[in-house]
């Protein structure tokens, strides 16, 4: 992240060099009646923002975005495109979407046969403290705890959800009884998890199966507490086998890998049940009698159909991403 603020500093410094050498592009004039534009370069973090362009003289002029290095729409938008004499425009870019790519767009602002220009130019995406990279998906490295709320760390199962239920409830050891509130006959007929249901906190979903499914064809390997320092066993997710072997609780985002609690599942009379497994709930169904439920044991064993009894009803641990869209 340093080289790349750095990276950032020097393009800034060239494009501000490039405006004061070429009178052709990027002046800035002291003289209030002459047409000019300032800054000459807009640097932009990576969240967005608003920025401000002060174009000075009396003229008429008229403004383009042109030459921009996004595939994404109306990412950087101007509060006017047209006008006369001195004007602040405001300049409104939106959040980066991409970890890896620059964004830049030249503005353009034309008063008769005179063409100046400001460049904008944003930072990449930064993952959270709390969130890992894997198939290009920002993974959280928590479970969802309270609906809207992260448990209080990775080996944490936080709270147990029903398919397309923003209701959580608690987790417990092998045969702890159902809680108060557990419904005696829950029925559900969506193969989606509709947003309106989804417990995650704001800015997250539930993932899907497709999402799930990929994660663990990535790998999937049972890990023990004396191995990762976490307070349970479990299972290294997104990684093989062998890079699965080195993980800690220290180094998992390093690693770029995910560690999910074992911590089965409130079967259907809201016990708990197959605690020695990693039960973690998916955001699309498979049929409508299985809720997508994908499971992991001792022996390696993972299956998005929940065991041939994944059914609905039962409620898991859910592992949500971040609700973005990556940029290409």
């Amino acid at each position: 992240m340093i080289k790349m603020k750095y990276l950032l500093g020097a393009i800034l410094a060239l494009a501000f060099l490039w405006g004061c050498n070429d009178d052709s592009d990027y002046v800035i004039e002291s003289n209030p009646d002459e047409f000019a534009i300032y800054p000459v370069a807009i640097p932009v973090v990576a969240d967005g923002g608003t920025y401000e362009l002060t174009i000075n003289g009396n003229e008429a002029w008229n403004i383009e975005l042109v030459n921009s290095s996004s595939t994404a729409q109306d990412w950087c938008t101007l509060s006017e495109t047209s006008g006369t004499g001195k004007k602040v425009i405001t300049v409104t870019v939106k959040p980066s979407a991409s970890f890896t790519k620059l964004r830049s767009v030249f503005i353009e602002v034309t008063a008769g046969n005179k063409t100046l220009k400001s460049k904008v130019l944003q930072e990449t995406m930064v993952l959270g403290e709390d969130e890992v990279l894997i198939n290009g998906m920002v993974w959280s490295t928590k479970n969802i705890g309270a609906p809207g709320t992260f448990a209080s760390s990775p080996d944490d199962p936080g709270m147990y959800y029903q398919f397309n239920r923003k209701v959580g409830y608690p987790s417990g050891p092998q045969g702890d009884p159902a809680p108060a509130n557990w419904p005696k006959d829950y029925v559900n007929e969506e193969t989606n998890w509709l947003p309106e249901n989804d417990p995650s906190p704001e800015g997250w979903r539930v993932p899907t199966t497709a999402e799930m499914v990929a994660l663990w064809n990535l790998g999937a390997t049972w890990v023990s507490k004396a191995q990762t320092g976490f307070s349970t066993d479990g299972i290294i997710i997104g990684v093989p086998a062998s890079v699965a072997k080195q993980a800690t609780k220290d180094n998992l985002k390093q690693l770029g890998c995910l560690f999910l609690p074992q911590s089965g599942w409130r079967n259907e009379t809201g016990v708990v049940d197959r605690a020695w497994l990693c039960a973690v709930r998916s955001g699309t169904s498979l049929s409508k009698t299985h809720g997508g439920m994908s499971l992991g044991d001792s022996g390696g064993y993972r299956d998005v159909w929940g065991w041939g009894d994944g059914h609905k009803v039962r409620a898991a641990m859910i592992r949500p991403v971040k609700n973005i869209q990556i940029e290409n």
